[in-house]
């Protein structure tokens, strides 16, 4: 999988024929671990349990938690020593969103195996979803102390941080994520982010260059890094940075506009025009771009161009647009 989709929960993420070789992987470690003698009825049992297992993990892959939740209970009934079947459970269970549940499962694969760093991480991420933020990085952190090459225990204490507004303590998480492993593109790209709130446009221009560099097409980070370069008046890279969002995506709006807004700091107004009308071109109802239309035309004291696109502004539910139609004496609904 490629690494800029890897995920803070741990499903298995194999495809096709590969599914089945994980199964079999899975199932024999486990089967290793805890299969008595081969005569006796604990053997039968842990068989069987294996068989409950196998199906729990095809469910889960096909995104039926539920029924992957009651083979994995008949796997548990069958054998509770089975780690990775609480661990799945606490998967399932999150991918529920019920949250108690799956930190319950967790918790018991931890107790199970005390150095399962995975689930440690997992259960530090449903701290997280359950806004149970120290807790959460009591979990990363124990994760860490267990692995320090763990790189995504890294990059999810970074998202805790984020979340509780520790700034500096989440990019210091997401760079030592990235030193252990330069291709997480999400680390890069939060990293990004998190330099772009603390209005350090060139370090976060310089973390999503990391992200575009590795995954060329990542839309968001040339939409990103476009920005910081707008506010760090560096508009042609921005420009260049918009329209490559705009060759990933063509449909999309959203670089259209980014490019007029920076062609009116470059005073170039025509190419502002046609940037604003390229978005409404794509998306009818860009009230921003319908605002800085009649914005840029009431500069010119083309007041009914200005009116038509305020007008259309407001029809799609932009206030301020209204309230420049009461100012004028209109009275737009």
């Amino acid at each position: 999988m490629n690494r800029v989709e890897s995920k803070a929960i741990i499903p298995v993420e194999a495809t096709g024929l590969n599914i089945l070789t994980d199964v079999f992987k899975i199932s024999n470690s486990l089967l290793n671990e805890s299969f008595p003698s081969p005569e006796s009825t604990e053997s039968q049992n842990a068989v069987e349990s294996m068989d409950w297992f196998q199906k729990g993990l095809f469910a889960y892959r096909a995104k039926h938690y539920d029924d992957a939740i009651h083979y994995f209970f008949e796997a548990n009934a069958l054998n509770s020593k089975y780690v990775k079947c609480e661990y799945y459970l606490g998967n399932c269970y999150h991918r529920k969103k019920d949250f108690s549940q799956s930190a319950k499962h967790y918790q018991n694969a931890i107790k199970l195996k005390s150095n399962y760093v995975e689930a440690i991480n997992n259960l530090g991420v449903t701290f997280d979803a359950d806004s149970k933020y120290e807790h959460a990085i009591e979990s990363f952190n124990k994760a860490i102390k267990t692995n320090p090459n763990y790189a995504n225990a890294w990059y999810n204490l970074g998202n805790t941080y984020v979340h509780t507004r520790e700034l500096v303590k989440a990019i210091g998480a997401y760079e030592s994520c990235v030193k252990l492993d330069v291709f997480h593109g999400r680390a890069w790209y939060a990293l990004g982010n998190t330099f772009q709130n603390i209005n350090q446009y060139e370090n976060a221009i310089s973390a999503y260059n990391e992200v575009v560099k590795y995954f060329p097409n990542h839309y968001k980070a040339y939409i990103k890094r476009g920005l910081a370069q707008y506010k760090f008046d560096q508009y042609d890279n921005a420009l260049i940075s918009y329209k490559k969002a705009s060759h990933i995506e063509p449909k999309n709006a959203k670089p259209y506009y980014h490019m007029g807004l920076i062609f009116e700091k470059m005073n170039q107004k025509k190419m502002a025009i046609s940037s604003y009308l390229q978005a409404i071109e794509l998306n009818e109802k860009h009230t921003k771009s319908y605002n800085c239309l009649g914005a840029v035309y009431e500069t010119e004291n083309n007041i009914d161009e200005a009116t038509y696109f305020f007008r259309q502004s407001a029809y799609w539910g932009d206030v301020s647009a209204k309230q420049w139609g009461l100012d004028h004496g209109f009275h737009w609904l």
